[in-house]
């Protein structure tokens, strides 16, 4: 063994001197990266929303075929609290579930088309989402605005 004079430190042969556990932690932390690495999976595709959007297109559609489905559209507006102008009736949340509902059935089919306005936030627009689809509509989407 060889000592330094003025240093006060030991210099040994071999890894790491005299602090060996420095390659102890490098070790674990590369053993952990490759865990997770070797662990990691990307999840199949995920669907964001159940619906087909937007069925009245952003661009027209070409099909010459005659669409039989009545189209109600519905618009959000206000910040914080939401309203809901169904038929050119303005409504809450509850009172638009409620039109949904009543509006719907005798075998017919429905197609929802929902704009809103910029600064609304997008749950309230989620909502009528979620309200079309409690009511047994299949396609609801949003309908562009043109100013």
């Amino acid at each position: 063994m060889s000592r330094k004079h003025g240093g006060g430190h030991e210099e040994e042969g071999g890894h790491g001197g005299d602090r060996p556990w420095v390659f102890f932690m490098v070790d674990c932390f590369f053993l952990i990266t490759m865990f997770f690495v070797m662990t990691f999976r990307v999840k199949a595709d995920e669907i964001a929303l159940p619906q087909r959007l937007p069925p009245g297109g952003s661009k027209p559609s070409t099909t010459s075929v005659a669409d039989t489905k009545k189209k109600l559209s519905i618009h959000v507006s206000g910040t914080a609290d939401a309203k809901y102008e169904f038929m050119s009736k303005g409504t809450n949340l509850s009172g638009l579930q409620d039109m949904l509902a009543g509006s719907t059935g005798g075998g017919q089919e429905y197609q929802v088309q929902v704009s809103y306005d910029a600064e609304v936030p997008f749950r309230h627009v989620m909502a009528v989402f979620n309200a079309c689809n409690k009511a047994k509509i299949a396609e609801c989407g949003l309908r562009p605005l043109r100013r």
